[in-house]
């Protein structure tokens, strides 16, 4: 019983975030806004879901695929790059703030 409540809420709370990311949604053309917008946005969501046809499939090996998808551009994150990011942090943490006891157990000098 617990479960179904469970799941009830969490779909009440979903619907409450859909409507208010549609209430808080700006549009000039539109002058429908609160729930009314919510419901007719949604059914249009759906049907244009129903008249979409699904792509065909398409038939490949892997090494056409992965050739196909490469980029002469420099990556996202650079290993060297985050190799820096990495040693910046290790040091921070190794770092010890102020006021805090020394490695050594004085508490008094710091």
């Amino acid at each position: 019983m617990g479960l179904v409540v469970w799941i009830l809420v969490s779909l009440l709370v979903a619907a409450a975030v859909f409507l208010v990311a549609n209430v808080m949604e700006k549009r000039d053309d539109d002058d429908v806004r609160g729930v009314r917008a919510f419901l007719r946005d949604f059914r249009a969501g759906l049907s244009r879901r129903r008249r979409t046809a699904a792509p065909k499939p398409v038939d490949t090996d892997m090494d056409a695929f992965f050739a196909g998808a490469v980029e002469a551009a420099p990556a996202y994150v650079d290993a060297d790059e985050l190799g820096d990011v990495l040693q910046r942090a290790q040091h921070r943490v190794s770092t010890p703030f102020h006021g805090t006891p020394r490695a050594d157990g004085d508490a008094s000098r710091a």
